[in-house]
């Protein structure tokens, strides 16, 4: 059998120290490579010591460096906007972490605050207002994006601070979805409950905006 050998050539600061770059030199089957992986100094037991290292050491390290790269990866996701812990793992696999670095990754960035499951969900429910979408699709679009009931539970206190038939009553008048009677009546009504609305809130959302039409008449 040929003869492994695997030697941990380099150890080098970046980010202020922040990222380690390894330098490895790997030699499998009488062919030598080098290769240069980055890690994050706070997530390693010990500082890296040049020198022969053994194959679950840089297996060790080819794992760290994954879960690093799924981690700076993970930061630019949450930055450009809130996420659930389930939808972060997601879009890391798709942008090609394995199963336990993008875990590992959304795990590392709750417990570093990045991760605030509440305060996604809260700006999620904002936006869902802004559409002028009713509550309960609001919570389903919630639930949809892998949101825990701990965050759904923020975003349905801030729900609670506004009114949801003022709501409903707006998009009838920007829409105009003036109701008459009958056939036309049920498809409002329709239209108002895959927009999320309840009947009671539809009921005196189109008693408000009757009224309204009435005294501008």
């Amino acid at each position: 059998m040929p003869n492994n050998d695997y030697t941990l050539c380099r150890v080098s600061a970046a980010d202020g120290g922040a990222h380690l770059i390894l330098t490895v030199e790997c030699t499998e089957a009488g062919v030598t490579q080098r290769e240069k992986l980055s890690v994050l100094t706070s997530r390693l037991p010990a500082m890296p010591k040049t020198g022969s290292i053994t194959p679950e050491t840089l297996s060790f390290y080819r794992e760290e460096a994954a879960v690093a790269a799924a981690i700076t990866a993970g930061m630019r996701i949450l930055g450009a906007g809130g996420s659930s812990g389930r939808a972060l793992r997601q879009k890391l696999r798709q942008r090609g972490a394995s199963a336990a670095a993008a875990a590992a990754a959304t795990e590392a960035l709750a417990d570093l605050g990045y991760l605030r499951e509440e305060e996604g969900a809260v700006r999620e429910a904002e936006r869902g207002m802004a559409k002028l979408w009713g509550n309960r699709r609001i919570l389903m679009d919630l639930r949809a994006k892998g949101y825990e009931k701990e965050a759904e539970a923020a975003a349905m206190a801030r729900l609670s601070c506004e009114d949801e038939v003022a709501r409903c009553a707006t998009l009838i008048t920007r829409r105009r979805m003036f109701p008459g009677s009958g056939d036309a009546l049920s498809k409002t009504v329709a239209a108002l409950m895959r927009y999320g609305y309840a009947m009671p809130e539809i009921k005196k959302a189109l008693s408000r905006t009757a009224a309204k039409r009435f005294d501008h008449a």
